[in-house]
């Protein structure tokens, strides 16, 4: 995982509707020519849209997001010429990104556009350090867009199936050396296959020479207007290096066949955002749950809390989670934007915090639309209820029912998934033909995927007794008299938590016992959760208990979900056994998983924020 950089917008001059950078000297595109130009460098000099015809998946990656104009383009030339069951994959990168409005602004300049421009300003992500992906076009075509410095950016890539065509842009040569850097060029090709084609504007000899280098065939081709040539070329292959770090190598995972067939054990949040993200992509989902109905155990609560856990060094934690976050709360509009049914409210989440700490948060130089820091009285106003500490804001946080949510994804997924209830899976055996699972009575389904989403029960299976914690935490549910109801306006977080009523109850919690088995409400418990409440929220009224509930999270050692592909225990025991003598990673293996078993359990109390984002790494 590369460093994180707080990001630095761009800082843009305009000359009539043409921007320019202040950083780099240098403009984005010609006022004149402009989309001719991306048309003739980009896509004509990469054979598109011809290339299409044939193929039903396409990737191309980009070295310069800029105003986002190669991508619009590609969009229009997408719809028009690909298939209608195609996907297209645009990879970009940005160290500098456009504010939305000074996007907006730039892209104005190309009316022909405006449709898919409009598109793209609605999905496009805070200008937060790390990997974005958004869906366009229905769903046809998928951005991840990447805002940090380009080697770090795609050298956290796994190569896949690599890419099929690069657009190398970005400022000329001479004002922004760091993109055309041989580290670049030697991501490139490690993200390329026989036959992946690039074109770039320059002809400059570093460019050339650099991507010579690292195998690919150069060929200058006619520049645009009063430009002489260019170049473009093809990557003629080359050994594969080996991986720097071999124990995390996903090269040996194999890709699934075309049947597209899986099994999901656990129809919680994790199990039902895993069945839905497959079955957007065309799968036939086996989803099993053994209990009589979905989200029966931690994902039962009555609300709960979408939002970031930030740490002030960005610890792999907190990136994860901040990542997490950002993908949840754009997934969660798009589904309400779109008519779905969901008690999401996006209403921003409070959580009090002393002023130094607030400090260290402010230190990372996040936009305000993701974080921002609260006095008092400023909490007390968002709050709607007295606040006497310092907080801070997580506008794009919210909350909503996890049941509803997981009921939601079960029937946007609609005949591509089939539920199966009362049942309980307690063996895989796997064969040539994949993965078949077993009840109590004998095989209950079969497919050439299985994904474990059923909590700490995936320790029964021999391939996945991870060392998981048991935790169990008691929520109070308290009476939200019509009067009152209205009165919180977002959740606040303390050292407990209190939610906004949902069907005339609020959410109030949680106790966090490691390793209880006592599934009865405690008293107790439910007297120090309203205490803790009375301290934060000194003046908030309710109406009054009505219950509560008890359920048992699953967490790991490290406070991180354990989502992907499962490893081969007994081969990593015997392949990285040396690691400790410090022998260099070129004298290891890359790593082995079982084939087809994949796994996503470990989210804790944090599981409306992780799973959306872990069942898409899994899908992907």
């Amino acid at each position: 995982m590369s460093p994180y950089h707080p990001i630095t917008p761009a800082q843009l001059d305009w000359q009539t509707t043409a921007p320019a950078s202040r950083q780099f000297g240098d403009i984005y595109f010609n006022s004149d020519g402009g989309l001719e130009e991306t048309h003739h460098v980009f896509l004509q000099a990469n054979g598109l849209p011809e290339r299409w015809r044939e193929r039903r998946q396409f990737v191309i990656a980009e070295t310069g997001f800029g105003t986002g104009l190669n991508f619009l383009a590609t969009l229009a030339l997408w719809q028009a010429h690909a298939a209608a069951d195609a996907q297209l994959h645009f990879i970009s990168v940005e160290k500098h990104p456009l504010s939305p409005a000074d996007l907006g602004k730039a892209l104005s300049a190309w009316p022909s556009l405006q449709p898919f421009a409009d598109e793209l300003i609605e999905v496009y992500p805070p200008l937060v350090h790390g990997h974005h992906t958004r869906s366009l076009l229905g769903g046809r075509v998928t951005l991840t867009l990447m805002f940090g410095d380009a080697t770090d950016m795609y050298g956290e890539l796994h190569s896949g199936r690599g890419v099929d065509a690069w657009f190398l842009d970005g400022f000329a040569p001479s004002k922004n050396p760091g993109m055309w850097s041989d580290a670049l060029f030697g991501q490139i090709a490690r993200l390329s296959t026989k036959g992946t084609t690039f074109s770039t504007f320059t002809a400059a000899g570093v460019v050339r020479r650099g991507l010579q280098a690292v195998s690919f065939d150069i060929e200058k081709y006619p520049g645009f207007g009063r430009k002489r040539e260019m170049i473009r070329g093809t990557f003629r292959g080359c050994p594969p290096l080996p991986s720097p770090r071999p124990w995390f190598d996903l090269s040996n995972i194999a890709p699934p066949s075309t049947a597209k067939t899986a099994v999901v054990i656990g129809a919680g949040l994790a199990g039902c955002a895993s069945a839905w993200a497959l079955a957007r992509r065309g799968w036939q989902v086996t989803l099993i749950e053994r209990h009589p109905h979905i989200a029966a155990e931690a994902s039962g609560n009555h609300s709960g809390v979408v939002m970031p856990r930030l740490t002030a060094d960005m610890s792999a934690e907190g990136r994860f989670y901040l990542a997490a976050f950002l993908h949840a709360s754009h997934q969660l509009d798009s589904l309400k934007a779109a008519g779905s049914p969901l008690s999401w409210q996006r209403s921003g989440v409070i959580q009090q915090m002393p002023s130094a700490a607030l400090d260290k948060l402010l230190a990372l130089r996040l936009p305000e639309t993701v974080f921002s820091a609260l006095d008092p009285r400023s909490a007390t106003a968002r709050a709607g209820t007295h606040l006497n500490s310092t907080a801070a804001f997580y506008p794009l946080a919210g909350w909503l029912s996890p049941p509803q949510l997981c009921r939601q994804l079960l029937d946007l997924g609609g005949d591509s998934i089939h539920l199966i209830t009362a049942q309980e899976a307690i063996n895989l055996k796997r064969d040539a033909d994949g993965w078949q699972v077993h009840h109590q009575d004998g095989p209950l389904a079969r497919a050439e995927v299985v994904i474990l989403a059923n909590g700490m029960d995936a320790r029964r299976f021999a391939p996945t007794a991870f060392a998981l914690q048991k935790v169990r935490g008691q929520l109070t549910y308290l009476k939200a008299d019509p009067p009152q109801q209205h009165g919180l306006r977002t959740p606040v977080c303390f050292d407990g938590y209190v939610i906004p009523a949902y069907q005339n109850r609020y959410t109030a919690g949680a106790t966090y016992d490691v390793d209880s088995e006592a599934s009865a409400i405690r008293q107790n418990d439910q007297r120090e959760i309203i205490a803790a409440l009375s301290r934060a929220l000194p003046q908030f009224q309710f109406g009054g208990v009505d219950g509560g509930r008890v359920a048992f999270r699953t967490s790991s050692q490290d406070h991180l979900p354990l989502v992907g592909a499962v490893a081969d225990e007994d081969f990593f025991q015997r392949h990285y056994a040396d690691l400790k003598h410090g022998k260099p990673p070129r004298y290891f293996s890359n790593a082995r998983y079982h084939p087809g078993l994949f796994v996503t359990t470990g989210h804790g109390s944090r599981g409306l924020t992780s799973c959306l984002l872990s069942a898409e790494l899994i899908a992907a």
